[in-house]
């Protein structure tokens, strides 16, 4: 004998409304996790950029000097520009993608792939 199926009918007023089930604990715990782990990584992305931003080493002054020395400034700006980007790089990558990443993949993972019965 195959199972009843009650018919739920819904209107667009009570879309809202429903629930297919309550939420357990370590669910609704989870949510709020990953909706603190969003904005946390959004912070740091912002704090990181900013802090580039405002640190970045001033470009070397040009005047009075001659080609080969300008050629000579400007080379070893760019290897402190990009000395400074990657430290900031590894930072981040530090920070959220080998800290913060995994832990949110495994909260998403089980929250959307978890089996009811």
């Amino acid at each position: 004998m195959p199972p009843q199926v009650e018919e739920i009918k819904l209107t667009t007023a009570d879309a809202g409304k429903a629930r297919l089930h309550p939420s357990t604990f370590l669910e609704q715990w989870g949510s709020e996790f990953l909706a603190v782990a969003g904005v946390w990584v959004l912070l740091v992305c912002s704090a990181i950029l900013v802090y580039f931003l405002c640190h970045l080493p001033a470009p070397p002054n040009l005047a009075g000097l001659t080609a080969e020395q300008a050629k000579d400034a400007l080379s070893v700006y760019k290897q402190l520009v990009d000395q400074w980007r990657d430290s900031l790089v590894s930072i981040f990558d530090l920070l959220v993608t080998k800290t913060s990443l995994p832990i949110v993949t495994l909260l998403i993972g089980y929250l959307f792939a978890k089996k009811t019965s």
